[in-house]
């Protein structure tokens, strides 16, 4: 079993409050849940109307399989023009 924990530092620069970045985030969570079977949650920054820090945790028997699924979780988020990725690091765990 291997275990992989992606850690996204995000800029939202259209937020214009908090209630604007929950509604930005929720939508992504609800979407990024939707295509993967993961867990996720807003980490640090919750304070701060245009800053995420969102952890993501993966598990799988096979290593590659949480590489290739980080990957994609990281372009998907970047597609989104509301979010801005200012750095993704990925660990792994197990």
């Amino acid at each position: 079993m291997h275990v992989g924990l992606l850690i996204i530092d995000c800029f939202l620069g259209n937020s214009m409050s908090l209630k604007d970045k929950r509604r930005i985030l929720s939508s992504i969570t609800e979407r990024l849940r939707r295509s993967f079977n993961i867990a996720l949650c807003e980490i640090d920054y919750q304070d701060q109307w245009q800053r995420s820090k969102i952890a993501v945790v993966l598990v799988n028997t096979e290593w590659r399989v949480i590489q290739q699924s980080q990957s994609k979780i990281v372009n998907l988020i970047e597609k989104d023009r509301r979010i801005n990725v200012l750095n993704a690091n990925i660990e792994r765990l197990l």
